[in-house]
């Protein structure tokens, strides 16, 4: 992506104040975020009862009551080394998905299917209890980030139509996406969220969760692959405009508040990329921020898996964080992989100068800087 010329932070944090402002003054805008109506597909029916395990339940959580955020360094893919491990925040869950996810596609057999038992976050939450009992002085939490698009059941795949075929130019990565934008997938995902959460949400170890219906490749909602012009002309052909994509994505941040009543949630915010016109509509990243903090305040976890050097004092990445900062709200990043993030040590620090409340490493980067990293991180907040 082009980066827009070198200012400082200073200025960047005043343009950030002024797009947050102009929108929030927007009739159209206050409206739409006074009146948005409940998201559709939303299941009038209770999750399944085998959705509600024991002894996973934490029993001393008051109706209302969110846990505790995460603090720390969170290892991106699964149970971190033995070496380091116990100056770690804990871990994201590994699946099939991407770096640091699990795919919807191995929690799901079915439409309506209960959760699959011992999948990936079953076999997380075992380890991790094990080793807070084990390490009382050092308790871990678990990250559980959740993707659906490519990674979805083949069940869902021609939900509202047959499956898209996008691919990120950037990494190589490529599948067929569902119809996510359609009644008919919202309905499905939507239900299998509502077991998703019935099943984790009192569960302790698990210190955030990271969903999205309305994602392509990555847990990444906003990036549609415009630099592929096959990716563009796929969806467009299938019916998706980046209007209605705008209105579920304030359905979509809404609906984390109706499942999950415990857990903190994280929504992953990047420049957003539309297709009709091709390009990026920042003041639709701080509109969706905005919304978000609005209806469910600090239990939202702003976040972003981008992070780098070379993003923190210029260009559109810069002018987001600073929106970010603004709100208030807790902020969480996932680094660059590692031949992207430049300086690790300064990203790390990058992140502690936002007070963010965790960093997920790259994969590949080298254990052993972890004390000097967790110092980084709590030296400069």
């Amino acid at each position: 992506m082009e980066r827009h010329r070198n200012v400082t932070p200073a200025v960047i944090a005043a343009i950030a104040l002024v797009i947050l402002l102009v929108i929030l003054l927007q009739p159209g805008a206050r409206s739409l975020i006074g009146k948005l109506p409940p998201p559709p597909g939303v299941p009038s029916v209770p999750a399944s009862p085998s959705a509600q395990p024991s002894p996973s339940r934490s029993p001393s959580l008051r109706p209302g009551e969110v846990k505790p955020a995460i603090h720390g360094l969170l290892y991106l893919q699964g149970r971190p080394p033995t070496s380091g491990r116990a100056q770690l925040a804990g871990y994201d869950v590994q699946g099939r998905g991407d770096y640091g996810g699990v795919s919807w596609a191995e929690l799901q057999a079915s439409p309506g299917a209960p959760i699959t038992a011992d999948n990936p976050i079953d076999l997380a939450i075992t380890d991790v209890r094990a080793w807070n009992a084990a390490n009382p002085s050092h308790p871990e939490s678990l990250l559980v980030r959740i993707e659906a698009g490519i990674h979805s059941p083949a069940w869902a795949m021609t939900l509202g139509g047959p499956c898209v075929a996008v691919r990120d130019p950037n990494f190589g990565t490529n599948g067929c996406t569902p119809r996510f934008w359609t009644a008919q997938f919202g309905t499905a995902f939507y239900q299998f969220e509502s077991e998703l959460a019935a099943k984790y949400d009192s569960v302790p170890e698990i210190g955030e969760v990271i969903i999205a219906r309305d994602m392509t490749i990555y847990n990444e909602p906003l990036l549609r692959q415009i630099q592929d012009p096959g990716s563009v002309a796929g969806l467009l052909a299938a019916g998706y405009s980046s209007a209605l994509d705008e209105q579920n994505q304030l359905s979509d941040i809404a609906a984390l508040g109706t499942y999950w009543k415990h857990t903190h949630v994280g929504f992953t915010f990047n420049p957003y990329q539309t297709v009709n016109p091709i390009g990026q509509d920042e003041a639709f990243t701080v509109q969706l921020m905005t919304y978000g903090h609005q209806v469910l305040g600090s239990q939202l976890m702003l976040d972003n898996d981008s992070l780098r050097v070379s993003f923190l004092h210029s260009g559109e990445y810069a002018a987001m964080y600073a929106s970010m900062q603004s709100l208030g709200s807790p902020l969480g990043f996932q680094t660059a992989v590692l031949s992207k993030v430049g300086s690790l040590q300064g990203t790390v620090q990058g992140a502690a100068s936002m007070n963010a409340s965790y960093v997920e490493l790259p994969p590949g980067f080298p254990v052993g800087q972890v004390p000097m990293l967790t110092r980084v991180l709590y030296h400069f907040k």
